[in-house]
Order: C-alpha cells, then sequence, then structure tokens
C-alpha cells in the first residue's frame, strides 16, 4: 500500500514571492542578452570606422586616374570570388567532426574569420567566432574554438609554405635547385599534423598548470572542462589526413585567388612585377603586419610593401600608388564584405529540428 505524504513534506508554491523571484530572473537574464547583443553589434561599427580611417580613402583620387575601369570592377570582385573556398574549407572541417552545414550557410562565419585574421593584430578578431558558431550553428563551444585553432594554425603555417614556393619562383635561384626544392616546399604542407600526431606519440603537454593560478576560481573548472572538451576536438582534425588534403587544397586555391588580385592591381600600375613576385611582396608585408600587433598593421604593411616593390625594381611613386589603391580596391571592399558577414552570421539562428511524424499502425 502506497504511503500518504504529509502535508507538511508537500512543496507549495508561494505565488507572490517564487513569481517575483522568477521574474527578476528573466528580466536580468534578458537585460543582459540585450547588452550582449548590442556589444556585438558595437564592436562592428567599430570595425567599420577603423577600416575607414586605416584605407584613408580621401586619398584615392588621384591614383584611380591610372586605372582603366575594367580593372577598378574587376579587381574588387575578386573578395566576393575568395568566400567560396573558404566556406567550402570550413564546411570540411565541420564534416570531420560530424557536423553537417550547406557551404552558403557557413560564408558569414568564414569570410568574417579570413577577414579579421588578416586586419587585426595577431588575428585577435578571431575570438568571436565560437560565439557566432554557438549563436548561428548551434555547434558546442569547445567545438567552435577547436575549429578556429585549426583553421588558423594551419592556414598561417600554409601562407608560409606558399610563400616560399613563391620564393623559388622568382628566378633567385639556379632553375635546377628551385626544381628540386618546389616538391619538397609541398611536402612540407604534411608537417602540422605530423607534428601534432608526434607530439601525443611523445606525450608532449603544453605547461598549463602553471597558468591555472591565474584564473578566477569560479572560471577554472569551466575553463578547463571546455579546453579538455577543445583538445580532444583539436586531435580528432590533426588526425584526419583526408582532411588535411582537402584542407590543402582549399586554402592553396585562397592563396591563388588573394594573389592574382594583387598581381592584377600591381601589374596595372607597373607590368614588370611577375605573379610570383607580387605574391611574395604580400606575404611578407601582410604577415609583418600581423606580427607587429598594431591594428590593421598601421604603417609596417605599407613600409615593408614599398621596400619590396623597390627590390624588384619598382619607384618610390609607382609602389606608393600600390599601397594606395590596395588600401581602397582590396582593403576596402574586404573589410566593408566582412563587417556586412559578420552582421549576417549576428542574425544567423539554429535551423528547426525536423519533428519526425508518428506512424499510425493499422491494427
Amino acid at each position: 500500500m502506497d504511503e500518504v505524504a504529509d502535508p507538511e513534506d508537500i512543496a507549495i508554491p508561494r505565488p507572490g514571492r517564487d513569481s517575483t523571484t522568477s521574474f527578476a530572473g528573466r528580466h536580468a537574464t534578458n537585460k543582459s542578452r540585450a547588452l550582449r547583443g548590442l556589444a556585438l553589434y558595437a564592436l562592428a561599427f567599430a570595425f567599420l570606422g577603423l577600416v575607414l580611417w586605416r584605407t584613408r580613402v580621401w586619398e584615392m583620387g588621384d591614383s584611380l586616374g591610372q586605372v582603366n575601369p575594367f580593372t577598378l570592377t574587376l579587381i574588387p570582385l575578386f573578395s566576393v570570388v575568395i568566400s567560396r573556398p573558404l566556406a567550402i574549407r570550413q564546411r570540411f572541417i565541420l564534416n570531420a567532426l560530424g557536423q553537417r552545414f550547406s557551404a552558403w550557410r557557413l560564408v558569414p562565419i568564414s569570410y568574417y574569420g579570413n577577414t579579421v585574421g588578416f586586419l587585426t593584430p595577431f588575428s585577435s578578431g578571431e575570438i568571436l567566432r565560437p560565439t557566432l558558431f554557438q549563436r548561428g550553428l548551434d555547434l558546442p563551444l569547445s567545438q567552435g574554438v577547436a575549429v578556429v585553432l585549426y583553421e588558423r594554425l594551419y592556414s598561417s603555417f600554409l601562407l608560409g609554405v606558399v610563400g616560399l614556393l613563391a620564393l623559388t619562383w622568382t628566378g633567385i635561384l639556379p632553375w635546377m635547385i628551385s626544381a628540386v626544392l618546389v616538391p619538397l616546399i609541398l611536402t612540407a604542407s604534411a608537417l602540422p599534423p605530423l607534428a601534432y600526431w608526434a607530439a601525443r606519440s611523445f606525450g608532449v603537454r603544453l605547461p598549463l598548470s602553471r597558468l591555472k593560478r591565474l584564473v578566477p576560481g569560479r572560471l577554472r573548472d569551466r575553463l578547463l572542462d571546455a579546453s579538455r572538451e577543445s583538445g580532444t576536438t583539436l586531435s580528432q582534425l590533426f588526425l584526419s589526413p583526408r582532411l588535411a588534403v582537402s584542407f590543402c587544397l582549399t586554402t592553396y586555391l585562397t592563396f591563388l585567388i588573394m594573389a592574382a588580385q594583387f598581381w592584377v592591381l600591381v601589374h596595372e600600375v607597373t607590368p614588370g612585377v611577375s605573379l610570383s613576385e607580387a605574391w611574395v611582396i604580400l606575404v611578407t608585408s601582410n604577415v609583418v603586419g600581423i606580427l607587429s600587433g598594431l591594428p590593421l598593421g598601421l604603417g609596417v604593411t605599407d613600409a615593408v610593401m614599398v621596400s619590396l616593390l623597390g627590390v624588384y625594381g619598382v619607384g618610390v611613386p609607382a609602389s606608393a600608388t600600390v599601397v594606395i589603391l590596395m588600401r581602397g580596391l582590396i582593403n576596402l571592399p574586404t573589410g566593408i564584405l566582412g563587417l556586412l558577414a559578420y552582421l549576417t552570421a549576428l542574425r544567423q539562428r539554429p535551423a528547426p529540428a525536423l519533428q519526425s511524424i508518428p506512424t499510425v499502425s493499422g491494427e
């Protein structure tokens, strides 16, 4: 026989106090979400102001007269075309984690990531991308962190690989030595996964224990759990040979589009620079600008670019024209498209789950 509960043991909700507490909790949550959303949109407009200030569009007037209208239209179009391979590359990464999305749905987040990766110091703008994955695709935050780390670390290494590859094609080495170096440099594309596998095999661990003391106690367990899950996901990505091949191919295609865009601009001003020389100039100046730690490489990128153009026989006036045109025809459209991609990603929401239709049995 079932026991009858004592009336004193039965929890009876108290309408006044409990409803007030519940309402206050919901109000605080909604206010926090509103403030967070406002902060995310404020970052977008701050980024736009930084791009406009850095590109100095008001200095382009005289330089635009040296470019024919067709080229003026063609160069910014490269910034649009590059969005497709970026999204396909990100789809390959997510597929390796069992996440299935169309490439078109991934365009906003992938384009935003590529833009801030090149335009912010040390690619610091990437810190927002895991949150965009979580908001728009319902991807766990730990997986979003792992995706960003994998994509940024591997693509940065491949950027150096293609820079060395282009350097061998500039003619500074005898053609026989270049012919031997090219396959060796391409083979180096597999080094990051091999290095990660070797580090795991030999039990290499990062000295994170010393950093635990710097983290407040309330966040320590949460961050440790997130980093542990991200590490597991990162291993899954780096130890996938199929993903490594797909990632390298799409990344090299992305770099080829970037090189062609910059070369078309340089060739319009000074036809004597080859595609490989233009790529060496672009890679070196951008890497130095990113490593400088200054927003958009403030002055550093321009100085390196002018110096390298001079090495390849371009005069100072023509080099200055190339720098100004690059700001207006490449950096400005890319920055605006990156801003639009960011705003679109903010508005993305996970697709509703498909509800199964109950089957009706005829028995």
